[in-house]
């Protein structure tokens, strides 16, 4: 390997980040002669490359332009936020339209939740949004079954370590309380797998529905359950406002 391919990335990869098609795919189409880089015909994937290099497919020139895209899709219930199946659970890939199979998400719903996921052609946006020191603040829209201790969920907002994880402080605010179902307005500026629901079986409350209502500047608004849609340009402009900041 040559000091160079450390600058490089495997074809597969870099073809498939401009939606030329999967790292499969991008690959059995090479098996086939039908890629060529520099003008060489290629015949096996295990080549590292940039956008210096000159690759076609199908004789057609790979134009390295890309252009950056959020999107906000409403994650239903039943389905994993993962790219691959790994047993027979729905996966979000499986209801996104076909022209997002090259895109990532950020910031993860468990199975059980719902609401809002951003979906984006750009790793460097999704890291941005799942870095902990940008604190993009996530709200949650949240029914709780149990008898509700209002002096444990106060002290619970504060912040606390529960089995050697250490939760940061929340805001939230109270809806519709029952004797033993309401709703919870929560604010977090952490994404821990499962927060919620572990803070809440901390005091004995169990969450039986949560939906992500906003993760930073975007919002779910009217969207409905399987749907996707641009985010709105003010939303775009405020993340990168606020990214500026950072």
């Amino acid at each position: 390997m040559s000091s160079d391919q450390f600058t490089k990335t495997r074809i597969s990869k870099f073809l498939s980040s401009y939606n030329v098609g999967s790292r499969r795919e991008v690959e059995k189409m090479i098996e086939e002669g039908r890629v060529q880089l520099n003008g060489v015909k290629l015949s096996s994937p295990v080549h590292f490359v940039n956008e210096k290099d000159s690759i076609k497919v199908d004789g057609k020139l790979v134009v390295f332009k890309k252009y950056k895209q959020i999107y906000k899709f409403y994650k239903p219930q039943g389905y994993i936020c993962s790219k691959q199946k790994q047993d027979d659970r729905a996966i979000v890939y499986e209801i996104l339209p076909k022209q997002f199979k090259n895109f990532i998400f950020a910031g993860r719903l468990d199975i059980n939740s719902e609401g809002l996921l951003i979906v984006t052609n750009s790793g460097e946006i999704s890291r941005s949004l799942e870095l902990p020191k940008n604190e993009f603040i996530r709200k949650y829209k949240v029914r709780v079954y149990g008898i509700l201790d209002e002096k444990k969920l106060k002290t619970l907002s504060q912040g606390i370590t529960i089995e050697g994880i250490n939760y940061q402080p929340f805001k939230y605010k109270i809806f519709n309380q029952d004797k033993k179902n309401f709703w919870l307005e929560i604010e977090l500026k952490e994404g821990k797998n499962r927060e919620i629901r572990e803070l809440m079986r901390s005091i004995n409350l169990r969450v039986n529905k949560l939906v992500r209502l906003e993760f930073g500047p975007f919002k779910l608004g009217t969207l409905k359950s399987g749907e996707i849609k641009l985010a709105d340009k003010k939303e775009i402009k405020e993340y990168e406002n606020y990214i500026r900041l950072f």
